[in-house]
């Protein structure tokens, strides 16, 4: 009998009844794959791909959706390995955001740099829900991309055994992200009411869609991340880099109207092209009624955040072919 493995997503036949007894009852997604014959003499002979042909990925979604009991239960697993044996426990959350808003207010006062300007320290307390709000919102990038870049490394002894989608672990490390800013903007409205900041009621779905635009940002980018992760763990040394970067090229810790007065239209759009720049400044208007970003500059970044996803979905899929050997 030839050498017969089990593999995904090849030139195959399905298997059966008497092939690999043992293997449990034959399914989808289940192969009988002759290692000795490659995929090039598989053609010539006549056999057929199994399954119908996914070219952007989409299916993977349906798949993922389908077991979305499993990745309830992965994100249950990585909050509990998050907080088990924490003192104060989920208050984490909070406090890191709020040391952060804190320093920064500190240092601009300390500088000068809205003392002198607005005269007096009442522009203190009014960057401070700015700040605040832009901490949280970088909070989702930060810690989706630093959690999910090796989720598919972390789990290596499982992908090597098993066949589930792939694409839960990543997702789960963003749920983690998404409930550490659920959480943390319990913290908002108060502070915010003790700085003296007014909210506008009226346009807060703009946060909503603000925080949904950014979390489908951050799913295309931990599936690039992650399968890069697994075969070149290099990405792993570069992100934290990429990361401190890209949090001073945001307005995480200074309002849009800072590159109001120093930028020039052209180059205002440049910057709102960045879909972390458009969400967190989109939000802000939506919140706090903040200036609000150029619609040119939020538009290239609608378009970048989709093509990033729909990439991200067909680099996905074909990291799955290999994925299993490479890890």
């Amino acid at each position: 009998m030839p050498n017969i493995a089990r593999h995904e997503y090849t030139v195959t036949r399905p298997l059966a009844e008497n092939d690999l007894l043992g293997w449990g009852p034959i399914g989808d997604g289940i192969f009988a794959v002759d290692q000795s014959t490659s995929e090039k003499s598989a053609k010539k002979e006549g056999l057929l791909y199994y399954g119908q042909p996914d070219p952007l990925g989409f299916k993977q979604l349906k798949e993922a959706w389908d077991s979305r009991e499993l990745l309830l239960g992965f994100f249950q697993r990585d909050l509990l390995i998050r907080y088990r044996q924490v003192f104060i426990g989920v208050l984490w959350v909070l406090i890191q955001p709020l040391l952060g808003t804190m320093i920064f207010l500190l240092l601009f006062y300390f500088m000068g740099t809205r003392r002198d300007q607005d005269g007096g320290s009442a522009a203190f307390w009014q960057d401070a829900s700015v700040i605040l709000l832009g901490m949280l919102l970088w909070q989702l990038v930060n810690n989706s991309l630093r959690d999910a870049t090796g989720a598919l490394v972390n789990y290596r002894h499982v992908i090597t055994k098993i066949y589930f989608p792939r694409m839960l672990l990543p997702a789960s490390s963003l749920l983690c992200a998404l409930f550490d800013l659920l959480v943390g903007g319990l913290l908002l409205i108060p502070l915010a009411a003790w700085f003296g900041q007014t909210f506008h009621w009226s346009t807060s779905w703009a946060a909503l869609v603000a925080v949904l635009w950014l979390a489908v940002f951050c799913f295309g980018a931990i599936l690039w991340l992650s399968s890069l992760n697994a075969q070149y763990r290099d990405v792993g040394y570069v992100l934290p880099f990429l990361l401190q970067i890209g949090m001073f090229l945001s307005p995480v810790v200074y309002g849009y109207d800072r590159i109001e007065n120093s930028l020039s239209k052209f180059w205002q759009i440049v910057y709102c092209a960045n879909p972390v720049a458009s969400c967190i400044g989109l939000a802000r208007w939506g919140i706090l009624g903040a200036p609000l970003p150029p619609v040119m500059g939020m538009a290239l970044a609608a378009i970048l955040t989709a093509g990033l996803v729909l990439s991200s979905l067909v680099w996905f899929q074909r990291c799955n072919q290999w994925m299993a050997d490479r890890i």
